[in-house]
């Protein structure tokens, strides 16, 4: 970055440590720290993450309580699940037989049919497909 500026070290002094030791990496490094996802949550974000963990956590029941996010496109709905899917609420048990997958998360198909959710469940699970198989397979 030196060489950049006519061999002179800039000025950094007003940039938080984090942000001078980000501003003083190679350029590829730092093109690709600016293009990494980021995390803003907002107070309202905060709560949805909160009732998302409490719902994970909640005890078996009946009919468990859910939660369904609505909102316009580009609203941040998707990042917040993400966020959610990959912030570990619980423990999976320390000698589980097979991989717990506490979250599952996946797209809805732009044209929905049972047969192609079904579809997109299991192989969002990493089961594999054999065929063409029946929904009640």
């Amino acid at each position: 970055m030196t060489a950049a500026l006519g061999g002179t070290a800039p000025d950094l002094s007003h940039l938080t440590p984090v942000a001078q030791a980000a501003a003083l990496l190679p350029t590829a490094e730092r093109i690709a720290r600016i293009r990494a996802e980021r995390w803003i949550g907002d107070s309202r974000a905060r709560a949805v993450l909160a009732q998302l963990a409490d719902l994970l956590t909640h005890p078996a029941r009946q009919r468990m309580p859910n939660l369904l996010l609505i909102g316009p496109t580009n609203n941040g709905k998707s990042m917040l699940i993400e966020k959610f899917r990959r912030t570990p609420v619980v423990e999976p048990p320390p000698q589980a037989e097979a991989d717990i997958l506490p979250v599952v998360a996946m797209q809805m198909p732009s044209d929905p049919s049972i047969s192609r959710f079904y579809a997109l469940l299991l192989t969002t699970l990493g089961v594999p497909l054999a065929g063409r198989r029946k929904v009640v397979d």
